[in-house]
C-alpha cells in the first residue's frame, strides 16, 4: 500500500474532496435574503422575520425570540376601565398591547371610571354630575323639566310662552304654567277670587262666588240684587217696584199703567193712578204690581205726596189709611205708626151726605179733600184716583 500511494499520486494527482461537494468556503444558505442564514432565521421565507426584526401585531414571532407579538412596534395603548363601560379612565397610564388586556379599553376619556353610567356619549341626567364627560354639568339632561317665564314673580309662569328646559328653575321662571295674567302678581292660582270682573285665581271663571243668584252678573259688575236672578244689568224692566235692569231707577221706561214718581230717591217709586175704583179695588190694583196704597211714614213724605197730587186735575185720592177694623181706630194698612195727620176741619166725622152709599160707614181716607187735607169716606164708593207706594226696603222712615 505504501508503494502504491506515491504511484497513484504520480498517475492521477491529489485525491478529490470527500463527498464531492463544493468548497468549504462557500456562503451559507439565506433564502429570503434578509442577511440571516437559514439556520439562524426562524422563517427563511419572510425577509421581515429574523432575529432583531421589529415585532409587529400579526400573530407571528417576528424577531425569532420564541415569543409572539411582545413589545410590538404597532401595539395599541389600552387604559384601565374599572367600571367596564368601554371607556378607560382619563389620565391613567396606558398599557400597550396588540389586543385589549382584561379590564382595559382603547379610549381614555372616562371622567368617572367608577360609574358605568358616566362616559362620553352617556345620557346626561339631572344629578349635578357630568354624565357625558363633555365638561358641562346637567346640560340638555334627558330628565330636565320645563320651566315657564314668570314675569310678575308670583311663582306661576305664563302658559302661552315657550318653556325653558332645565334641571333647576332659571331666574325669572317657575315650574307652574298656570298663570293666566303674567303681568299682575295678584293674579295666579294661589289668589282668592275678588269681585273685579276678572279671573283672579285662574280657574277660568270670572267673579265666581260673587254671583249668588247665578244670573251671570256679579255685584261688582252691576248686579243690584244678587239674590234675584231676574235682576241684573240689561234685564227687562217690569212694573214691580224694583230696579230690574239695575240702571238706578225702579219701574222706569213706561212699564207701569200709572204715572210713576219717586221720593226720596229713584229706587222708591210711587204710582199715581187715575182709574175710577173703590178703595179695596185700588188697594188690590197696587198689590198686583208689588205696591200698596200709600202709607205716610213721615210728615215729609205726606206733604210731598200731597203736593204731587196737586199737579193732577182736581180729584180725591185714596190712601192706605182706614178704621174699617174698628170704628174710630184709624191706622195704616201696613201697621206703620202714625206720625203724620192732615184731616180737614171736622174730619173724620163718619158723617153722611151725598156719598154714593149713604148707609155705609166712612172707613177709608182720601186726600185732597179741601186743599191738601184729608176726609173719611165710604170705602165702597168709586173715585177716579189713588196713590200706590212701592212696598220695598227703600221705603223712607221718619
Amino acid at each position: 500500500m505504501r508503494l502504491l500511494l506515491p504511484l497513484l499520486l504520480a498517475c492521477g494527482g491529489a485525491p478529490a474532496p470527500k463527498g464531492g461537494g463544493p468548497d468549504s468556503d462557500a456562503a451559507p444558505l439565506d433564502a429570503d435574503a434578509d442577511g440571516v442564514p437559514a439556520g439562524d432565521d426562524c422563517d427563511d421565507t419572510d425577509a421581515a422575520v429574523a432575529p432583531g426584526a421589529a415585532e409587529r401585531c400579526n400573530g407571528a414571532d417576528d424577531d425569532c425570540d420564541g415569543i409572539i407579538d411582545e413589545d410590538a412596534a404597532d401595539a395599541t395603548p389600552f387604559y384601565p376601565d374599572a367600571d367596564g363601560d368601554g371607556t378607560g379612565a382619563a389620565g391613567a397610564p396606558a398599557e400597550r398591547a396588540c389586543t385589549p388586556p382584561a379590564g382595559t379599553a382603547a379610549s381614555a376619556t372616562d371622567c368617572d371610571d367608577a360609574d358605568a353610567a358616566v362616559g362620553p356619549g352617556a345620557t346626561e341626567r339631572c344629578n349635578a354630575a357630568d354624565d357625558d364627560c363633555d365638561g358641562v354639568i346637567d346640560e340638555d339632561a334627558a330628565d330636565a323639566a320645563p320651566f315657564h317665564p314668570d314675569a310678575d314673580g308670583d311663582g306661576h309662569g305664563d302658559a302661552s310662552a315657550a318653556p325653558v328646559w332645565a334641571c333647576a328653575p332659571p331666574d325669572g321662571t317657575a315650574a307652574s304654567s298656570a298663570d293666566c295674567d303674567d303681568t299682575d302678581s295678584r293674579v295666579s292660582p294661589d289668589e282668592s277670587e275678588r269681585c273685579n270682573a276678572q279671573d283672579d285665581n285662574c280657574d277660568g271663571a270670572v267673579d265666581e262666588g260673587f254671583d249668588s243668584d247665578g244670573d251671570g252678573a256679579a255685584t261688582c259688575a252691576g248686579d243690584c240684587d244678587d239674590a234675584d236672578p231676574a235682576v241684573f244689568p240689561g234685564a227687562a224692566e217690569a212694573c214691580n217696584t224694583r230696579d230690574d235692569d239695575c240702571n238706578g231707577v225702579a219701574d222706569d221706561g213706561g212699564v207701569c199703567p200709572c204715572t210713576v214718581d219717586y221720593w226720596p230717591d229713584p229706587l222708591h217709586p210711587y204710582l199715581y193712578c187715575t182709574a175710577t175704583t173703590d178703595w179695596a179695588t185700588a188697594d188690590a190694583t197696587c198689590a198686583a204690581y208689588g205696591y200698596r196704597l200709600v202709607t205716610f211714614d213721615s210728615a215729609a213724605e205726606g206733604t210731598w205726596v200731597e203736593a204731587s197730587v196737586a199737579a193732577f186735575p182736581a180729584n180725591y185720592w185714596w190712601v192706605g189709611f182706614t178704621d174699617a177694623a174698628s170704628e174710630g181706630s184709624w191706622g195704616w194698612t201696613d201697621g206703620s205708626p202714625i206720625t203724620y195727620l192732615n184731616w180737614s176741619s171736622g174730619e173724620p166725622n163718619n158723617g153722611h151726605g151725598w156719598e154714593c152709599v149713604s148707609s155705609s160707614e166712612e172707613d177709608c181716607a182720601m186726600i185732597r179733600w179741601s186743599g191738601a187735607s184729608w176726609n173719611d169716606y165710604p170705602c165702597a164708593c168709586a173715585w177716579p184716583s189713588f196713590v200706590c207706594e212701592g212696598d220695598s226696603e227703600y221705603r223712607p222712615q221718619e
